[in-house]
């Protein structure tokens, strides 16, 4: 069996730099391109060690440990222990899951033998194909779900428990503060939240739902000239496509927003409503107005 240096080499060396590439997007650590290659090249020294000096003992830990210290040093620089230690950590992070997640599809792919490749190719050259195939997708699937994380964990920051007290009722959702939403009502300048038909769930039954539903369609089309009940108003805005629309809405005797340390109440405010959902993963049922956060400053 021929062993090529060389290719386990570069391989070794790409694994790397997309392991310090992934650690710099997670981490948001800039670093210069030519540092994360020397640091690159300097983590995939331990095989041209390992062959040439096959007495070193590259399997201590202590020997591992001093070389992941090395190697972040040279991408990341040191500013202080804390970062340092951060940015280390993160790297340790990053290596685990896509080794875990190469470990995890390789055993799958054996246990079920459906690995797509002959019985001709040896063991060692099965493995070295299947990194070289599996390591970019891996590596790719880990970018895309931190990134996403990073998002929703942004997202979240503008997350609030809202309180509104409406016909007797007490209902507590999921507020997103939209700094975008300056919907008010044009006659009082009121504030207008929006909630979505989960929230009304809360005070109406589905038939009633459905009822005030198909009314608020029928006023839109012309068919009636006032709603069925008098508990809703209908307040004109204009939409993202410029034209002239209308919302229902009703007057909640007060909006109560949790934060932190201390919480807001406002009993000048007006809730809009969304028929369907207004996001897909149901993470927030309302739509916060800036203006309610005034109070708190």
């Amino acid at each position: 069996m021929v062993i090529y240096v060389e290719v386990i080499w570069l391989l070794n060396f790409m694994i790397d730099w997309m392991i310090l590439l992934l650690t710099q997007s997670v981490t948001t650590r800039l670093s210069k391109w030519y540092k994360l290659i020397l640091a690159s090249f300097f983590g995939s020294l331990v095989v041209p060690i390992t062959f040439l000096l096959p007495a070193f003992p590259m399997d201590s830990w202590l020997i591992k440990i001093t070389h992941s210290f090395i190697i972040i040093w040279i991408a990341f620089g040191f500013q202080n222990v804390a970062i340092y230690l951060k940015v280390l950590c993160t790297f340790y992070f990053m290596t685990f899951s896509i080794g875990g997640g190469l470990f995890a599809i390789h055993f799958l792919f054996i246990s079920e033998q459906n690995f797509l490749l002959t019985n001709s190719l040896e063991v060692t050259h099965i493995h070295g194909i299947f990194v070289i195939i599996f390591f970019p997708i891996i590596f790719l699937f880990t970018k895309h779900r931190m990134d996403k994380h990073k998002m929703q964990q942004f997202h979240q920051e503008f997350h609030y428990k809202v309180v509104i007290f409406w016909e007797n009722k007490e209902v507590e959702t999921t507020g997103y503060l939209d700094s975008g939403n300056h919907l008010v009502d044009p006659f009082t300048q009121t504030p207008v939240i929006i909630v979505d038909e989960t929230i009304l769930k809360n005070w109406f039954h589905d038939q009633e739902l459905a009822q005030l539903k198909r009314s608020f369609q029928n006023i839109l089309q012309g068919k009636e000239e006032e709603l069925t009940t008098s508990l809703f108003r209908l307040i004109p805005y204009q939409g993202v496509n410029g034209h002239q629309d209308f919302m229902m809405a009703f007057k909640p005797i007060y909006v109560r927003i949790h934060m932190k340390e201390t919480h807001v109440t406002n009993k000048k405010v007006l809730v809009g409503i969304q028929f369907g959902n207004l996001v897909s993963d149901n993470s927030y049922h309302c739509l916060l107005h800036p203006k309610l956060f005034q109070k708190t400053g």
